[in-house]
């Protein structure tokens, strides 16, 4: 059977940029997850692959202009057999982002893997809020995680008193083995025991102060180092702040999403601003100097006699932070005529003057002289 078009498999226009193809692999990723998908299972999961072949030729600059150039023939030697497999998916850490490190993932690893349980706790994730001016600065913000901690009264190992014994399921190795079959394969999965937690001990007797889970909640508070100009969706990790690992084996790591609130003046792009700034009908015809506030000062801009509305000025280096350099992005002020809502009669005069001298109508202003 003939491969669709990669950019219909996503639901894109062909000029589309990477992040409109982040978004729209996002939203078709979450629709296929075999947790929460309406259609039958197998059916998901051959979608599943198919939205992530395409993502990763259309993510990918080299591969995407192969692709535009010479369709799926161009890309084929791309692939470790020719063809697609989930081998050659390269961007796991945009499945662990939309699904995060727990449940979802998971879930979405072991049906595409039969995903091996790796050393230590798993990852966790947090979402953050920040404001505008906050990306702007940087800033320290303090959060507070749940965490678990080793139990103290049986010593992490879930038995009253700390006995345990080699547990039965797993003859002491903690694991067990699962032969998985899918729409892709046969997969041979490897994960923790369910009876021992995956200790690889047992016993009789549950700890009563975890009730057998070997662990205890704890909160903690942490404080986090903002950089200046993140941005929604930028991700930061904090190591071993994760779920813990058993007994010998190393916590897994918090990531924390931040999410820059909307600012009630100026819209972002990226590194730059743009901010809608009102003059007046005589700022825009006389020309003028205004003052523009910015985030950490006010800068001038001067309107040249004739000015209009909607036009654009640049203000270089004006604009947000850009991470990692010591460079900041630009400030756009769309400059808009603001007509006045009421005249006093000396104003109205004026205007009236104004129009006569440019020749326009009379017989309209007479009748409006006669009003008055």
């Amino acid at each position: 059977m003939a491969q669709r078009d990669y950019y219909e498999v996503m639901g894109v226009p062909r000029d589309s940029t990477v992040d409109d193809i982040k978004k729209a692999y996002r939203k078709l990723a979450m629709q296929y997850h075999p947790d929460v998908t309406k259609e039958d299972r197998k059916v998901a999961e051959e979608k599943f692959k198919e939205v992530s072949e395409a993502y990763e030729v259309l993510v990918d600059e080299k591969k995407r202009k192969l692709y535009d150039q010479y369709g799926h023939a161009g890309v084929s030697s791309q692939f470790q057999d020719g063809s697609f497999n989930w081998s050659d998916f390269s961007h796991m850490g945009d499945l662990r982002d939309i699904f995060g490190d727990s449940g979802g993932f998971g879930n979405i690893f072991d049906m595409l893997f039969g995903r091996q349980q790796r050393s230590g706790g798993r990852d966790a994730r947090m979402d953050l809020e920040i404001t505008l001016e906050e990306a702007f600065r940087g800033v320290k913000k303090r959060i507070t995680v749940p965490k678990f901690d080793p139990c103290p009264k049986c010593s992490g190992t879930g038995a009253k008193d700390g006995k345990v014994v080699q547990c039965t399921e797993c003859h002491g190795t903690g694991q067990v083995r699962v032969v998985q079959r899918s729409g892709f394969g046969q997969f041979v999965q490897v994960g923790p025991c369910r009876r021992c937690r995956g200790t690889g001990r047992s016993s009789s007797d549950a700890c009563p102060d975890c009730s057998g889970r070997g662990k205890v909640q704890r909160t903690s508070h942490i404080d986090l180092e903002i950089p200046a100009g993140v941005e929604t969706g930028s991700r930061l990790r904090i190591p071993g702040a994760g779920e813990m690992g058993g007994p010998g084996e190393p916590n897994g790591d918090l990531y924390v999403m931040v999410h820059v609130k909307d600012h009630s003046q100026y819209r972002r792009e990226g590194p730059d601003l743009i901010v809608e700034f009102p003059i007046s009908f005589a700022q825009a015809a006389l020309g003028a100097e205004i003052e523009i506030p910015t985030l950490d000062k006010k800068a001038k801009v001067t309107l040249p006699s004739g000015t209009q509305s909607e036009t654009v000025f640049r203000l270089r280096g004006s604009g947000m932070p850009i991470l990692r350099t010591n460079s900041r992005g630009d400030l756009y002020v769309r400059v808009k005529v603001k007509v006045p809502e009421k005249l006093n009669q000396e104003q109205k005069d004026l205007l009236l003057r104004f129009a006569e001298l440019e020749g326009e109508n009379r017989s309209v202003f007479g009748k409006f002289k006669k009003k008055k």
